[in-house]
């Protein structure tokens, strides 16, 4: 084949190859210490446990953070405890009328804006078998969960979409029962929350909002004091990955996906659990 010819070919599948439209990504590099600099973050259920731990972590990386709960007390001293980038937020997620409000006054406290929502608050009532669950139990764990979330997510959203640069981030901490098939509510309410994080993404990725979640194993916070006893300091439990979690290895995580190095993840349910939701060829006497 004669140069010529050959240049003409290349030139032919270079011009053919060219996309309809152009799409610029910055990619960011993680930087210790500051992987969320000037970040407003909103975490529900920041008082205590998990959510206390991401708090911990986003400020030490940078980020301005509210805390919300119901306990005012418990805020105000975990406030005090995590320092003047803390600022505390009384509200219960399941006055879902008061939505508005709330995420006005977060806003107010971080100085006009909030680049993310961390939906945390969360209970379960351990029922362990259908024939415990109850009306009243049902609705607690449904209206926190599925229905607080649900309405913190969408005004949230709706709340970003109306600015002019809408880049954020909605993230919700789900759990390995989502994943796994669960007669009682605490696990219906995170499958529930999982088939959302795909929606909420399909509809506002491309407005510069990720929506994810991270499902966490069995994590050594309040919500699990009654039945992971770790009083001695040892966390083996009878799991995929043979122990407990620490808060503050989901927080890492969590971390990581709300900073901009993580701009090409949205639509994930991100499991923190060893892979225990995951089905395996064996049984558990090979394990």
């Amino acid at each position: 084949m004669g140069y010529k010819r050959f240049i003409r070919k290349i030139a032919k599948f270079v011009l053919a190859s060219q996309p309809d439209t152009f799409t610029k990504v910055e990619i960011a590099q993680i930087q210790y210490g500051g992987i969320l600099k000037d970040k407003k973050i909103v975490i529900t259920g920041g008082g205590s446990g998990l959510g206390y731990a991401m708090a911990e972590k986003f400020i030490s990386e940078g980020a301005q953070v509210v805390i919300s709960g119901r306990n005012q007390n418990r805020l105000e001293k975990a406030a005090s405890e995590l320092g003047i980038n803390c600022r505390p937020v009384v509200f219960d997620v399941c006055e879902v009328e008061q939505i508005s409000d709330f995420l006005e006054s977060s806003r107010n406290a971080l100085n006009g804006t909030i680049d993310c929502l961390v939906s945390n608050a969360g209970v379960s009532l351990h029922e362990n078998h259908f024939s415990n669950v109850t009306v009243k139990g049902f609705d607690k764990q449904f209206n926190t969960n599925f229905r607080g979330g649900y309405f913190l997510g969408r005004g949230f959203l709706e709340m970003k979409l109306k600015e002019d640069n809408p880049e954020g981030n909605l993230l919700y901490i789900t759990s390995e029962t989502g994943n796994q098939c669960y007669d009682i509510p605490y696990g219906l309410t995170k499958s529930a929350l999982n088939s959302l994080v795909g929606a909420f993404s399909r509809r506002v990725y491309k407005s510069g909002i990720r929506v994810n979640a991270i499902a966490p194993g069995v994590t050594l916070t309040d919500m699990v004091k009654e039945y992971a006893d770790t009083s001695d300091g040892n966390l083996s439990r009878d799991s995929a990955s043979g122990r407990t979690f620490l808060p503050e290895e989901i927080s890492e995580v969590a971390c990581f996906l709300i900073s901009d190095a993580a701009k090409c993840i949205s639509g994930e349910v991100i499991h923190c659990n060893a892979g225990n939701h995951l089905k395996t060829f064996w049984d558990r006497s090979n394990e």
